[in-house]
């Protein structure tokens, strides 16, 4: 192949590597049926126990972590409140400290979860952050990145490597789309953080009291320092939520910058919470 030839198709990659991390594009080229159907998808494999766990089906708690996402659902910067499902499903996993939205807003808590956190305000904090990653459609920039990373990656390789080893780009694409993926979910993670944050504004629970949770984290990482295999409390959560310092401080700086400041105990909801976990999941019994 010429020279020039082979310059053109690198070209054309690069444009193409430019474009996929253009998330804005999503809105304008993807239309929200996306989200939704991607998030039905997410649902239905949880329900039928396919994945995700088993469903802890139990109506007054699906109820009472309901109230705590319409309270947040009153924030007038949340876009898609009416457009996108936000409704809780409970998975029956207590070593799994997660909460997920996925696209369309469905939400999903792990029991692990409601035991590990100890107050309302916390949890919403975390639920705001969830809910942020849906409103921001994460899942489908991260969709969006890597198809077109797939098919950048295949065009090139058939035209300058060949048909032969142009049948490997499909591996290629997937180590590629996974490194990509990493180095995304940082910012993807500060982002939810952020808006987040903005939609707590709207609650009666401290804007700030994610940052509780972080915390508790960081202390559980110091009492077991050996952390680590699928089967521990944490891990799960740990693998796609890198938690340190810096997140932390960023959410100081957002109360300090809002003229927030310190916490009313009140507005943690404490005992409310802990009435709630212990009528329907009871007391976790510690190892």
């Amino acid at each position: 192949m010429k020279k020039t030839s082979i310059r053109k198709y690198f070209l054309v990659l690069f444009l193409l590597f430019s474009l996929q991390g253009c998330g804005w594009m999503v809105d304008l080229v993807f239309p929200l049926d996306v989200d939704r159907f991607l998030g039905e998808q997410f649902y239905k494999a949880a329900v039928t126990g396919e994945a995700h766990g088993e469903i802890y089906k139990d109506k007054a708690l699906e109820k009472y972590l309901q109230s705590i996402v319409d309270r947040i659902l009153k924030s007038k910067s949340i876009q898609y409140k009416n457009e996108f499902k936000y409704k809780v499903t409970i998975i029956d996993d207590d070593k799994v400290i997660n909460a997920i939205c996925a696209p369309g807003g469905y939400i999903f808590v792990y029991t692990g979860l409601l035991h590990f956190v100890k107050n309302e305000a916390t949890l919403a904090g975390i639920l705001s952050h969830e809910i942020a990653h849906a409103e921001r459609r994460h899942s489908t920039k991260q969709l969006s990145t890597n198809l077109t990373l797939y098919f950048a990656l295949y065009f090139v390789l058939s035209y300058v490597l060949g048909p032969d080893l142009a049948q490997h780009a499909a591996d290629i694409a997937g180590l590629s789309t996974n490194l990509l993926g990493l180095a995304n979910s940082r910012s993807m993670e500060e982002e939810a953080d952020e808006y987040g944050f903005d939609y707590m504004r709207s609650t009666p629970y401290y804007p700030g009291a994610i940052a509780d949770f972080f915390k508790d984290i960081q202390k559980e990482k110091k009492v077991n320092p050996e952390l680590k295999g699928a089967d521990i409390p944490l891990e799960k959560y740990l693998s796609t939520h890198p938690l340190d310092e810096d997140r932390i401080s960023a959410n100081e700086k957002r109360l300090k910058d809002a003229k927030i400041g310190a916490p009313n105990a009140k507005s943690y909801f404490k005992e409310r919470y802990r009435s709630n976990i212990e009528k329907s999941l009871g007391t976790k019994e510690e190892d």
